[in-house]
């Protein structure tokens, strides 16, 4: 990465303006300026230089009478100096600073670009900041803010939160769904803690939810006199009985299921205490042999050891709260829509999948399949297609204690563990809990993330196109 020059800091920040948009220029702005050959110390703003670098990708670029003209260069606007081997190193400077700024700033009071900001890590791609001045696409374009994806907690979420979760669920890449519920996971900490405020109003009411809304009408109705307030409703002619908004919504939701059905298993994530894997590290303590037998202490005056303290705290069935199965998929879309059966089998009793189950209503079906297919019709080639697939996966064989009730289910994926992509099979993610576990000691935390990844993270992308 080219090292930055500040010999002209003291220039800059005379003058604290673009020289090409006349927008203020921000700090990272003049703490990182364009690294120019000739060293004319000539400066402008992230977005002016984002755009430079977005035209220069396109071949012809179209004039405000309609003509083409061939592509632009990366010179200097100044000097007219070549700075197509540094543009890219600065920009990345630049928007490197701005994210550690943003660090400290929660996620409601940012804007869309914040927070795409916010959560920029330097081996990501470079974000577009042209303000939206790059050419479309072909195709349809995905939906900017879909609701279904939230898991009930728009409520509690900004519109430019709306739009940037929206946007990360529908990438098509797994590290970014797992971004995805990591944010909405903090939403929903937020919320239990008691510091969410309802703040993403419809169109119809204020209230967190459509039932907290028809309550607040009845109420409002039957203080000015309506008796009936909260009841179906008539029409006009005294026919047919009227239906409440309330209602309306859920069947909107349900028709919308059917239309474009959401993957069987989602993106969550969850953080969990240490001290959810004390059973699996004194499980794991008896069967790798480290608790000696001759600390059994029955009979013979010596206190109880391990292995007595294995039968208080498990009982003769004691079981960890949860249980790891290895899996391998498929490489098909259509496995997103499906969830593993795990039984036991073997002398061993050992857990493994038995098989899959789909969609079983007829409308849901053909939606999947409509899903599936624009996958294959697809004229632009993704270039996560030609990216390795790890097709070697471990799925939750059984789930009990908090996990469970925080929403891990039975047939997840683990993808992610503390942020980082999960590698290994069942056995290398046991060691795994079992030593944060012994390293932490109850108290400690560990964050999980299930679902996030290739083939749903594949069908959310698709889905986003059906409109």
């Amino acid at each position: 990465m080219a090292t930055t020059d500040t010999s002209g800091g003291a220039a800059e920040e005379e003058d604290s303006s673009c020289p090409i948009c006349l927008n203020d220029m921000c700090k990272s702005d003049t703490l990182h300026p364009i690294q120019c050959p000739t060293k004319c110390n000539f400066n402008f703003c992230i977005e002016c230089l984002c755009h430079l670098l977005s035209s220069s990708k396109d071949d012809y670029e179209m004039a405000s009478d309609g003509n083409r003209h061939v592509k632009v260069h990366l010179n200097c606007p100044n000097c007219r100096a070549d700075i197509s081997k540094t543009i890219e190193d600065t920009i990345r400077l630049r928007q490197t600073a701005l994210a550690e700024e943003l660090s400290t700033v929660p996620d409601s009071e940012l804007s869309a670009k914040d927070l795409q900001l916010k959560h920029w890590k330097q081996e990501d791609e470079i974000l577009d900041l042209t303000d939206g001045k790059k050419k479309k696409k072909k195709g349809p374009e995905p939906m900017l803010i879909d609701k279904s994806l939230f898991g009930g907690l728009e409520f509690a979420m900004t519109v430019e939160e709306q739009k940037y979760v929206t946007k990360l669920m529908s990438s098509g890449y797994p590290n970014e769904l797992c971004q995805g519920a990591q944010i909405l996971a903090g939403i929903a900490d937020n919320i239990r803690n008691g510091r969410a405020v309802a703040v993403a109003a419809t169109p119809a009411t204020t209230a967190p939810n459509r039932a907290a809304a028809e309550t607040a009408r009845a109420t409002a109705a039957l203080q000015s006199g309506y008796s009936n307030a909260g009841l179906s409703s008539r029409s006009r002619d005294g026919d047919m009985p009227g239906v409440t908004n309330f209602q309306r919504e859920m069947e909107q939701q349900k028709r919308e299921k059917l239309r474009r059905p959401l993957p069987a298993r989602m993106p969550l994530c969850v953080s969990l205490s240490t001290g959810e894997f004390e059973k699996m590290a004194l499980q794991y303590r008896q069967t790798s042999g480290m608790v000696d037998p001759s600390m059994s202490g029955e009979g013979n005056g010596k206190k109880p050891g391990w292995k007595s303290f294995l039968k208080g705290m498990l009982g003769t069935g004691g079981t960890a709260s949860m249980t790891f199965v290895d899996d391998e998929w498929d490489g098909s879309v259509a496995d997103a829509f499906a969830r593993a059966q795990i039984g036991r089998t073997g002398k061993d009793n050992r857990q493994t999948v038995k098989g899959r189950f789909g969609p079983q209503n007829p409308a849901e079906k053909a939606s999947v399949q409509r899903i599936i297919a624009m996958g294959l019709h697809e004229d632009d080639k993704r270039d996560s297609l030609t990216r390795p697939i790890r097709f070697q996966r471990v799925l939750i064989g059984s789930v009990g204690g908090q996990a469970g009730k925080v929403g891990i289910k039975k047939g997840d994926v683990v993808t992610h563990i503390n942020g980082e992509e999960f590698v290994g099979d069942a056995a290398a993610l046991h060691a795994l809990l079992v030593e944060a576990y012994e390293q932490q000691g109850r108290d400690g935390v560990i964050m999980i993330v299930v679902n996030a990844e290739d083939c749903t993270a594949e069908a959310l992308r698709l889905r986003a196109r059906v409109h």
